[in-house]
């Protein structure tokens, strides 16, 4: 007995252990070690949750098969028809239900909406009607799935209205609302009215898809909310926001409020009044909308004192902010455009009263006396800093909008201290053109008056006044003023000779107005055009100091060649004895004191002017005039009429 108690205790089958090492444990009933307490609780609550499982599957599956059996004839949970709940309910009492919901709402207008386009539709006008039991039958069959009807209980899903449409009259409907639905995309745009900002926020193209928006009709005409239709769109590149922050930020600011231009007149003395440093602070335009702008570096502006009497605030005219502020696309940007060049078009008028022309000192000649008229400061519009500035002033809306104009001052190129001392007291040559100054002339000669030489200065008319050709009276003011100039003394003397003698001009120093004239002023003093012309004449003197003694001598005439005779047959000849063609040469010597400047020779050569002679045409022979006589023979007798008849020997006709 201890022996077989040890070897139950010690769990070892002597017949399956020996020389093989340790042996499992044999359990046999009613022998052997029992499961422990822990083993034995795991035990219980396993078996108690498999027989919980069952019966919850159990459980359900009665219940599924009670709710199966229960939903014949009934419509699916969860089904929804333009709103109106009917899962569940069996399929007459749904039928009812909806005729009893929607039945009134068949004759009703319907609205449809196209994108932005919006609008109502008759069903009676285009044939539309409910086919009821159709409408449930979308429901469909009741779900055997289970999961699909447990998520039915907390879950609905729409089913269209089965509409009837017995023609093609809602197709044509939509067509026709195509004609105003479909349109290209509107990009933003911002435009002034004088000073009302307009503007336009974009608008994305659509199309609408005929089709597709049918059968949105035919499945939600009878919704509360109306019908959404089927629209295809195109996005425009710029964003209603940005054109939102343009009108606000820019476009009202500009249009909304004066912007004063700080300007200032000259005083009466012709001075400009005193300016006042102010500190910068003109705020930059506005960069456009996802873009930066370099804002240029601002300086000191000085401008006159606002409250005093030289003040000239002028107001930009804000009923013209159109023509400079203009908002232009810049790929998919909108940005604000400020023209400087119209700005300054609508400007300069306004401030042309506060600039002065700057004029030179002159000089008015009475008799044999001249005088000094003043010089005059002049003055401009800096244009460059204001234009910069104007940008920023009109979008500003926190500053006081006031932009100080700024000025350039023009010195003149003749003071009157230098014409004081430039010595115009006399008339030092003077020369006078017996030729009436008309047409070009005229302006040659206002060209040249008042102009001034200073001393060692150079002249040349085709500069001052431009040079005319084939006009004999432009020729006039042409030697008249090389002939002042050859008087006075004038050296390097530059012109072409007419080629044409006539009485009223100088042989020898005559001079084309196709060509230049020019001199230079050699003198210590300046000197002074004085030019004038009438019906008869052209004068011109030059005014300075007199230097100079100048003497002229003529050449007798040299190359002399006689012209040519041309007998002129047509009615109206008028005979002219021609003129002899010819060289003529003049020399100047021009004296200081007993010293010599200069010796100067000119010449000017004429072509012959041909000598007409008026001559009578021979008739043209007729075919029916008799034939002239022939002509006498030897010992014709000669006849004379009133004489008898008589002869010479040897002589014809005799």
């Amino acid at each position: 007995m201890g022996c077989s108690g040890g070897g139950r205790e010690s769990g070892v089958d002597e017949s399956t252990t020996s020389g093989v090492g340790p042996a499992r444990p044999v359990s046999i009933d009613g022998d052997g070690p029992q499961p422990a307490a822990a083993d034995r609780r795991r035990y219980r609550v396993r078996s108690r949750w498999i027989y919980t499982g069952v019966g919850v599957f159990m459980g359900l599956s009665v219940l599924y098969g009670f709710g199966l059996v229960h939903s014949i004839g009934r419509v699916p949970r969860g089904t929804e028809v333009a709103g109106i709940q009917v899962g569940g309910m069996r399929t007459g009492d749904a039928e009812q239900l909806l005729i009893r919901e929607l039945g009134p709402r068949v004759h009703d207008e319907v609205d449809l909406r196209a994108g932005v386009v919006s609008t109502t539709l008759d069903p009676r006008a285009v044939g539309l009607s409910v086919d009821w039991q159709g409408t449930l039958d979308r429901g469909g069959e009741q779900p055997l799935n289970p999961v699909t009807r447990l998520i039915s209980l907390v879950w609905s899903r729409e089913v269209g209205i089965a509409s009837v449409i017995p023609d093609a009259r809602l197709t044509d409907f939509l067509e026709k609302l195509a004609l105003q639905a479909d349109f290209e995309p509107r990009e933003g745009a911002i435009w002034f009215d004088r000073d009302q900002v307009r503007s336009a926020i974009p608008i994305d193209g659509q199309r609408l898809r005929i089709e597709s928006s049918r059968d949105a009709v035919l499945e939600h005409w009878l919704d509360d909310d109306g019908v959404d239709l089927v629209v295809d769109f195109t996005p425009t590149e710029t964003r209603a926001d940005e054109v939102r922050a343009l009108v606000r930020d820019v476009a009202e600011p500009a249009a909304g409020g004066d912007v004063t231009l700080l300007a200032s007149r000259m005083r009466g003395d012709g001075t400009d009044p005193p300016l006042t440093p102010i500190p910068p602070g003109r705020p930059a335009p506005p960069p456009p909308p996802g873009r930066e702008r370099a804002v240029p570096a601002e300086r000191e502006i000085e401008t006159v004192d606002p409250a005093g009497p030289d003040a000239a605030p002028i107001a930009f005219p804000r009923e013209r902010i159109g023509e400079y502020l203009t908002f232009v696309r810049d790929g998919a940007v909108l940005e604000p455009r400020f023209d400087a060049d119209a700005a300054k078009g609508i400007l300069e008028p306004l401030l042309g009263e506060t600039e002065q022309e700057g004029r030179d000192a002159t000089f008015s000649f009475s008799g044999s006396r001249a005088s000094v008229v003043p010089a005059v400061q002049g003055r401009t519009v800096e244009w460059g800093p204001l234009l910069g500035a104007l940008p920023g002033q009109l979008t500003d809306v926190r500053g006081p909008r006031v932009l100080p104009v700024g000025y350039v001052g023009r010195d003149p190129e003749l003071t009157t201290e230098e014409a004081e001392k430039a010595g115009i007291r006399e008339p030092v040559g003077e020369f006078t053109v017996a030729v009436g100054a008309d047409g070009r002339a005229q302006s040659m000669i206002a060209s040249l008056a008042g102009h001034f030489i200073p001393a060692g200065g150079s002249f040349s008319m085709a500069e001052v006044a431009g040079t005319v050709s084939g006009d004999t009276s432009a020729d006039a003011v042409a030697t008249a003023l090389f002939n002042a100039a050859f008087e006075a003394g004038a050296q390097d003397l530059v012109r072409t000779g007419r080629g044409v003698d006539g009485p009223a001009f100088p042989a020898g120093r005559d001079a084309t107005a196709s060509a230049d004239v020019g001199f230079r002023n050699g003198q210590a003093t300046g000197l002074v055009i004085d030019a004038s012309g009438g019906g008869s004449s052209v004068t011109v003197r030059l005014w300075g100091t007199r230097e100079y003694t100048v003497r002229v001598s003529t050449a007798p005439r040299s190359d002399v060649r006689r012209p040519q005779t041309r007998v002129v047959t047509t009615a109206g000849c008028t005979p002219d004895p021609g003129q002899d063609g010819f060289t003529a040469r003049v020399t100047r010597v021009v004296q200081r004191g007993d010293a010599t400047v200069s010796t100067d020779t000119v010449s000017s050569t004429y072509a012959p002017q041909a000598r007409i002679g008026c001559g009578v045409a021979s008739p043209a022979p007729r075919d029916d005039a008799p034939a002239p006589p022939a002509a006498p023979g030897p010992g014709d007798p000669i006849r004379i009429p009133g004489l008898p008849e008589f002869r010479i020997p040897g002589v014809p006709g005799n």
